[in-house]
C-alpha cells in the first residue's frame, strides 16, 4: 500500500535514524514513519509536514488551515492508494477542492484530533469544516465522547468514523535512561503550557499543606506566593523527562474539554512509570480508566483535589511504585502503539476496499450520451453474459 501522509506538525527529514528524536518527529528511508512500522503489511509512507515559507506560516496560523500542504501534493495525489491525514486542518483545502471540482482522488482517511477546531459549532471555519469533511471516506478519533459532537454537527460522519485509543511505543521509552537527582521524590510535577486549570491546582496545593514541593513546568507566566511552588519555563526534552521520572507523582490538571487533548502528556508519563493524579475530563477519561496507576479528581473542585493530593502524598513508596508498574503494563497492552497500529491498519484496508467497491459500482453502469437517469444501462462486458 502506498500512503500519502499529511501531518499537522513539523518533522526532520533525514537519511539515518536519529537518537534524539521520537519516531513521530522524523522520517527516514530505514523504516516506515511512526506507528506505520508496526503494520503487518509494511506500507510505503511518504510524509508531508506543515513546513512552509514564513509568510505563509503566518497566514496559516491566522486562518488555522495548512493550505500549503495541499499545494505541494495536489499534482501527485493519484500516485497513492490512500491519503492519510493526521489533523483535520491539514485536509480542509484538499477536501474542499475535491468536492467543488469533483476531483478524482484516492480515498481520504482523516484522524480528527481536536473535533474540528476545538468542537466549535458556528462561524466560517466551522462551515468550511462541514463542507470539506463530506469528502472524507473515513475518520478516526481518539476521544470517545467526540461521537456525540459528530452526531450533532457532522451527522454524515457518524456511519464512517471510529474511536481508536491512541497508543505510545514502550519499546522506545524503555530504552531511555534518566539520571537520578538530589531532589528525587521530594516534589510533585505538573507539565504543560495551555488548557491547564492552574487556579484550582494552586488553591488545592496551598490548602493541602503536603510535604512535597510543586514544580510547574512549561508556563513561565504562572504566579504563586507559595515558596514551595517552583515555576520553570520551557526546558529541553531530556531535562523535562528527568524532572518527571524523579518526581513522587505527577498532576495533570486539565480544563474540561470534550475533545482530544493532553493524551500524549498522560501516556508518556505512564510509559515512564510515573504515578499520576489527573482531572476526570473527557479528553483523557478513556485512557485513565485503563490503569490503576492513574487516580482521578473532580475537575474544578478545589476540595476534591486537595483531598486527592493529601491521599497521594500519604501513600507509601511501595504503593506509588505499584501505580507506576500498572501504568507501564497499560502502555504495553491496551495503550500500546502496536495495538493502535493494528486497528488503524484494518481501517486503512477497509477504507481502500470500500473505494474499490465504489469504483466497481460506478463502472458497472454506463450512461449513453444524451440520456438521462432513466436510460442508464449495464456496461457491456468482455466475457459471457456481456450482451
Amino acid at each position: 500500500m502506498k500512503i500519502l501522509l499529511l501531518i499537522n506538525w513539523k518533522i526532520k527529514y533525514c537519511e539515518q535514524v536519529p537518537d534524539d528524536l521520537q519516531p513521530s518527529d522524523y522520517s527516514c528511508p530505514q523504516e516506515p514513519f511512526w506507528f506505520f512500522k508496526y503494520f503487518d503489511k509494511k506500507p510505503q509512507v511518504d510524509v508531508v509536514d506543515i513546513s512552509a515559507p514564513k509568510w505563509i506560516e503566518k497566514v496559516e496560523n491566522k486562518i488555522r488551515f495548512h493550505f500549503y500542504q495541499t499545494l505541494k501534493i495536489l499534482s501527485k495525489v493519484n500516485k497513492y492508494d490512500l491519503i492519510f491525514v493526521h489533523g483535520s486542518n491539514s485536509a480542509m483545502l484538499l477536501c474542499a477542492l475535491k468536492r467543488f471540482f469533483r476531483l478524482k482522488m484516492p480515498p481520504i482517511l482523516d484522524v480528527d484530533i481536536s473535533s474540528f477546531h476545538q468542537a466549535s459549532c458556528s462561524g466560517m471555519i466551522h462551515r468550511l469544516s462541514q463542507y470539506s469533511s463530506k469528502a472524507f471516506d473515513y475518520m478516526i478519533y481518539h476521544t470517545s465522547s467526540q461521537k456525540q459532537y459528530y452526531k450533532d454537527q457532522f451527522s454524515w460522519l457518524s456511519s464512517k468514523s471510529e474511536f481508536v485509543l491512541l497508543g505510545v511505543d514502550y519499546e522506545y521509552w524503555k530504552n531511555k535512561i534518566y539520571p537520578g537527582t538530589k531532589e528525587k521524590n521530594s516534589y510533585i510535577v505538573c507539565v504543560g503550557y495551555r488548557k491547564r486549570d492552574w487556579k484550582t491546582l494552586l488553591e488545592a496545593y496551598d490548602k493541602a499543606k503536603i510535604k512535597e514541593e510543586l514544580y510547574l513546568i512549561g508556563n513561565p507566566n504562572i504566579k504563586s506566593e507559595n515558596p514551595k511552588v517552583k515555576v520553570l519555563p520551557f526546558i529541553p526534552i531530556e531535562k523535562l523527562m528527568t524532572y518527571i521520572v524523579n518526581s513522587r507523582f505527577s498532576v495533570i490538571p486539565l480544563d474540561d474539554f470534550n475533545y482530544s487533548f493532553a493524551q500524549l502528556t498522560l501516556l508518556q508519563q505512564m510509559a515512564l512509570g510515573v504515578p499520576i493524579l489527573a482531572a476526570d475530563v473527557p479528553a483523557i477519561r478513556d485512557y485513565a480508566k485503563e490503569s490503576k496507576g492513574v487516580e482521578s479528581y473532580i475537575p474544578y473542585s478545589v476540595e476534591n483535589l486537595r483531598e486527592k493530593l493529601v491521599g497521594m502524598s500519604m501513600k507509601s513508596e511501595t504503593a506509588l511504585a505499584k501505580m507506576g508498574e500498572d501504568n507501564i503494563t497499560a502502555i504495553k497492552t491496551t495503550l500500546s502503539e502496536q495495538e493502535m497500529a493494528k486497528k488503524i491498519e484494518m481501517i486503512c484496508e477497509k477504507t481502500c476496499e470500500g473505494e474499490k467497491r465504489h469504483e466497481k459500482i460506478q463502472t458497472a453502469f454506463v450512461r449513453p450520451a444524451g440520456c438521462g437517469p432513466a436510460c442508464v444501462r449495464p456496461a457491456r462486458g468482455n466475457g459471457r453474459g456481456g450482451g
